[in-house]
């Protein structure tokens, strides 16, 4: 089967993935970051959060990684912008990264292992790239432990149903709570795990009901997802509307539930 990343690159996509940050969603790694490291962020996207680590290890350097040049494009202006010097952003496939071995460090990806369908395979390339004393920190959602509130059967369906496309293309939104055996198994000791919950407060503001709206809808023409049998087009419309209507009902509560995992290389 071949790999997919759900979410897309469309300007939704993007500005949903831009509004987050090393203290939003990132502050679980903040205590094992020393300046002057040389940090590799595994599928660093529109670069959010990397500038938030670049900023942590200055003078040391930030190199972010990601398989979308236009992800790698806003990143890097987003540097400049900024006036991020210490940070650099390629693009690369994290089953084959081109870097020497021992290059790193510290690696740190987020929101990337639910997408992988060879989570192991990624992890030996981590493992090859960074240093004998380093440190590795992912973090992922886990979709069994989401709050949703109130509930409606169209809803649900909703949620289900992305759920659904990401495992058609090769992932795994359970992962987060997989993230500690699946460190262990690739070698790395002293692992450490906590979960957090991110919530969309207010669910009237927030533009994760949205997001998910949109990519139900792109469903029909970026998976074929009607001509393939997966759902039909009104269906599409009632999940849509459901999201839409749910994201600005006063009583409106949705949490996300993370998963995070710090191991070492010895």
């Amino acid at each position: 089967m071949p790999e997919k990343y759900t979410p897309g690159y469309s300007s939704n996509a993007t500005n949903f993935m831009a509004n987050r940050s090393l203290d939003t969603h990132g502050a679980f790694f903040k205590p094992y970051l020393r300046p002057g490291m040389k940090l590799l962020d595994c599928g660093c996207g529109p670069g959010a959060i990397a500038l938030g680590l670049a900023k942590a290890i200055f003078p040391g350097i930030l190199t972010g990684i990601d398989r979308e040049v236009s992800q790698i494009q806003i990143a890097a202006e987003s540097a400049f912008a900024q006036s991020v010097s210490n940070a650099e952003f390629l693009q690369g496939n994290i089953y084959a990264l081109p870097f020497a071995d021992n290059s790193f460090d510290t690696i740190f990806s987020h929101a990337l292992f639910e997408h992988l369908q060879e989570p192991a395979q990624a992890l030996r390339e981590l493992w090859r790239v960074l240093k004998s004393g380093g440190i590795v920190g992912l973090r992922s959602p886990d979709w069994g432990g989401f709050l949703i509130a109130p509930s409606t059967p169209e809803l649900q369906k909703a949620f289900s149903y992305y759920k659904w496309l990401q495992q058609q293309n090769g992932g795994n939104p359970d992962v987060g709570r997989e993230l500690r055996a699946l460190l262990r198994q690739a070698g790395f000791t002293n692992i450490k795990t906590s979960a957090s919950y991110e919530c969309y407060e207010p669910l009237t503001l927030s533009t994760a009901t949205e997001y998910l709206a949109l990519r139900i809808e792109a469903s029909a023409e970026v998976d074929r997802a009607v001509e393939k049998g997966w759902t039909d087009s009104q269906s599409i419309t009632a999940m849509s509307r459901a999201l839409r209507e749910w994201s600005q009902h006063p009583d409106g509560f949705f949490a996300a539930a993370w998963c995070e995992v710090v191991g070492y290389k010895i």
